[in-house]
């Protein structure tokens, strides 16, 4: 007879991990519990309770991602539950006297608004600190219809939740948060009473950070975190979790790497010969082509999220004794900077459809795509239709995508202040240069606002000027980030006004 065996700190980590994402204890325990290693479905419980393995640190996604990919036989393993299953939503409450109440009341992973607006905006700047709150630490639910006081579910006072396209709340994310937090929208019904969910993920990619004011709770710059019953401004401590958090991950990710480069797994390159070796052969680049080799700096890529790669253009050579063949190699692996900049650059590119399929898996809306489209001789509703089957890393951008195609949505924005005074200079022709990163903000800004009767050569000229723009706006802090979306969203104005009436 098998013995009863405690589990691992590895495995605790992994069962947190798998807790957090709303995994329920039976599935949790399938995984665990062996012919040669029985695990009481209890232990689950105390896990969950916090009353075993409390010290162990909660497993990070890649490393339960890692884990699941490596179980023995994934066929036979349950699948993992939707955050707002309505079995898992029930479990959260309890019923007493007629009512139903939220049993554990606000938690760090739980806040409650007793009623729900979308629209003007500020009046979802509270549930948007929320959002940015849990993201920035374990994730976690957004109730709507919850008394904050008492925490009774007693409903929402109208049909605005049910009715609000989960799009619009993308979109509203997108516009006021970076990077985009991951939000599923869901309903239960308490007693004959709807209340609504948001389940926020926790942001491998974090932190969360505002990149506009939005009503009174939200300010442009600002990092939120939820602590225990209340959502505020994060402190030192946190954000140095968050900030080493990333870092070993980018470790870890790099160890990995080196260790397929040492076991021959993955192919290593010579900058100064231009030799390229791996297990299953060798090929030359040509030493007139290394200038042209990049490294990628930034980008979200289908095999591996975040992770980075050589960029390859132009011809290589095989080493061979008998056949010295001419090779295209083009990387399929597109960057949001090469998105934009060789829109601004009007260069032409191999892979058309890669770059427009690119912004289905990238968190970032405002990418040029008529550009794109202008070369693939598609027509709009083509290429909308493709990227519907498309399975997306984000669904909301490539959503918001496709209605920018369909003419539901568009880069213009309305300007005010100096960005509406130098609006009114740009459509008269009187295009000046910005000199430094302030201006390029105000430019960025009239761009947007730009109206459809510009002239082409203007276009061509603010193009360029856009371009000297994103050249310095490169750092990697929070507002070269900011800017680098304002310029992104105004060349997406002129890529609209350029070339989506061909289409």
């Amino acid at each position: 007879m098998a013995k009863q065996r405690s589990l691992f700190d590895t495995e605790i980590g992994i069962v947190k991990a798998m807790l957090r994402k709303g995994w329920r204890n039976d599935a949790i325990h399938y995984y665990f519990n062996k012919p040669d290693r029985l695990i009481s479905s209890g232990r689950i419980t105390q896990i969950k309770n916090g009353k075993y393995g409390a010290s162990v640190e909660e497993a990070q996604p890649e490393e339960l991602e890692a884990f699941l990919s490596a179980w023995q036989d994934p066929k036979k393993a349950p699948p993992a539950p939707s955050p707002v299953d309505i079995r898992l939503l029930r479990s959260m409450f309890v019923r007493e006297t007629g009512t139903w109440r939220l049993a554990g009341g606000e938690t760090d992973r739980v806040e409650c608004k007793a009623g729900f607006r979308l629209q003007p905006e500020d009046r979802f700047s509270k549930a948007l600190r929320a959002i940015a709150g849990l993201a920035n630490n374990k994730g976690g639910y957004l109730f709507f219809g919850i008394t904050d006081a008492t925490y009774q579910a007693d409903g929402l006072s109208d049909d605005i939740f049910t009715k609000s396209d989960i799009s619009l709340l993308n979109r509203i994310l997108t516009g006021s948060l970076d990077p985009v937090p991951h939000v599923t929208k869901g309903l239960i019904e308490l007693g004959g009473k709807q209340v609504g969910v948001l389940y926020v993920e926790k942001h491998d990619h974090g932190p969360v950070i505002a990149i506009k004011n939005v009503g009174q709770d939200v300010k442009e710059g600002g990092i939120y975190f939820r602590y225990v019953g209340e959502t505020r401004l994060i402190k030192p401590g946190e954000l140095r979790q968050i900030i080493a958090a990333r870092e070993r991950r980018a470790v870890a990710e790099f160890s990995a790497r080196m260790n397929r480069v040492a076991t021959g797994k993955e192919a290593t390159i010579d900058l100064d010969s231009g030799e390229v070796a791996g297990t299953s052969g060798k090929f030359l680049i040509d030493k007139s082509l290394l200038p042209s080799i990049q490294f990628v700096r930034e980008g979200e890529f289908d095999e591996k999220k975040g992770a980075p790669a050589l960029k390859l253009i132009g011809d290589v050579e095989p080493v061979s004794e008998v056949e010295r063949e001419r090779t295209k190699v083009i990387r399929e692996n597109v960057t949001p900077d090469a998105v934009v900049r060789n829109f601004l650059r009007n260069e032409k590119v191999a892979e058309l459809m890669q770059y427009i399929h690119f912004q289905a898996h990238a968190q970032r809306k405002w990418f040029p795509v008529w550009f794109y489209i202008d070369q693939t001789q598609s027509t709009a509703n083509e290429v909308a239709e493709d990227l519907r089957k498309q399975v997306a890393t984000y669904p909301s951008s490539r959503d918001a995508l496709v209605d920018r195609l369909a003419g539901k949505d568009s880069a213009f924005r309305q300007s005010t202040g100096k960005a509406e005074a130098l609006r009114g200079k740009l459509v008269r022709g009187e295009i000046k240069a910005p000199t430094d990163i302030e201006e390029d903000v105000i430019f960025a800004g009239a761009v947007q606002a730009l109206p459809t009767t510009l002239k082409p050569k203007d276009l061509d000229i603010i193009r360029t000027t856009l371009l000297k723009c994103l050249d310095r706006a490169q750092e990697s802090d929070s507002r070269s980030s900011n800017r680098r979306g304002a310029i992104y969203r105004a060349a997406c104005r002129v890529d609209e006004l350029a070339y989506s009436k061909k289409k």
